[in-house]
């Protein structure tokens, strides 16, 4: 990942993964390792064409800069966009977080992924050592781990495009070096090209070892000829399926490839009965589909070693979002 900005460590029994800041970050630390990034840079670029906005958000981002959140320790925190942990992980990172704050008595230390039904017993962990809970994003989340129990209209119709389409679909734990090329390029057009620069910039590595050292599988769709017109990397723990990573060729002549990747990945996730946790971003169209917003918060904790008014600054930002929903961020978009 080129733009991590940040060492990867393991701590604790399980073991769980930590990733600390470098000194110094770059204008495109990805938002992953980075809270100023993923809060602030990548929030006004979505604003630009609010310029006004966009500028205060940046100055907000100026401003957390000056009170440290740049040297930051996220604990279980896989370079992925959605963190899902086992039962022996998740019941460590409290235990972590409370080692890492020794460690590193001047970052700020954050757990992300966190939802109040899953999580709460974590959640209470960690508001014990003083950590607060901020709303950072809505996610999508499809239950099939008993089947489809009702069929949208928009899925049946993306399952119906995708058979028509020719395209093969293959769910595979091994990749060439030249596929894992391929997929590189497919993931950097919508990833990078269309959105951002601060998305985490994986390197064609990144996709050959997580595939073929069998942390990720690879579900490809495939051109008659061979060429992989689509792929998703799908990472499974316990019954719950994300999707860190996907790309689809912007240049085709097949219509809504993107479409027609949601519907393999469906499918996957519903032959074998697994909770699929589709991250954030596309809401409607998640929504038509038969995806259920769920909240997902940060917490953080000020450093151990500051002075108090950034600790009561937490609580003040913890306070004032209180009221602040899933259907509230919905309703902006998300």
């Amino acid at each position: 990942m080129r733009n991590a900005c940040a060492d990867l460590k393991w701590l604790g029994s399980s073991p769980c993964a930590v990733t600390v800041s470098h000194t110094k970050r770059t204008l495109d630390t990805s938002y992953l390792t980075s809270l100023r990034s993923g809060w602030f840079d990548y929030a006004a670029e979505e604003l630009n064409d609010k310029w006004w906005a966009a500028w205060l958000v940046r100055r907000l981002g100026t401003f957390a800069c000056w009170i440290g959140l740049d040297r930051i320790t996220l604990v279980g925190n896989w370079p992925v966009s959605t963190n899902v942990w086992d039962e022996a992980t998740c019941t460590d990172l409290a235990q972590v977080c409370a080692s890492v704050m020794v460690q590193h008595p001047t970052h700020f230390v954050a757990v992300r992924n966190l939802q109040s039904d899953k999580h709460a017993e974590l959640m209470t962990a960690l508001r014990r050592l003083g950590f607060v809970a901020l709303p950072a994003r809505v996610v999508y989340e499809f239950d099939l781990r008993e089947g489809l129990t009702r069929k949208p209209s928009h899925l049946m119709r993306d399952h119906t495009a995708r058979k028509r389409s020719g395209l093969r679909m293959v769910v595979t734990h091994q990749v060439s070096r030249e596929s894992a090329r391929r997929m590189s390029a497919l993931y950097n057009r919508i990833y990078l090209d269309k959105h951002s620069q601060l998305n985490a910039q994986y390197t064609p590595d990144f996709f050959e070892d997580m595939v073929n050292h069998h942390v990720m599988r690879a579900l490809l769709l495939t051109h008659s000829n061979g060429d992989i017109m689509a792929f998703a990397m799908l990472y499974q723990v316990g019954d719950t399926l994300t999707v860190p990573a996907l790309g689809y060729a912007t240049d085709a002549e097949i219509d809504g490839l993107y479409r027609l990747l949601f519907s393999a990945i469906h499918e996957y996730a519903q032959s074998h009965a697994l909770l699929l946790n589709y991250s954030s971003g596309a809401g409607d169209f998640k929504r038509k589909r038969g995806g259920v917003p769920k909240l997902e918060y940060t917490m953080i904790q000020a450093p151990k070693h500051s002075s108090r008014w950034k600790t009561s600054l937490l609580l003040w930002l913890e306070k004032r979002t209180q009221g602040i929903d899933a259907d509230a961020l919905m309703a902006l978009g998300a």
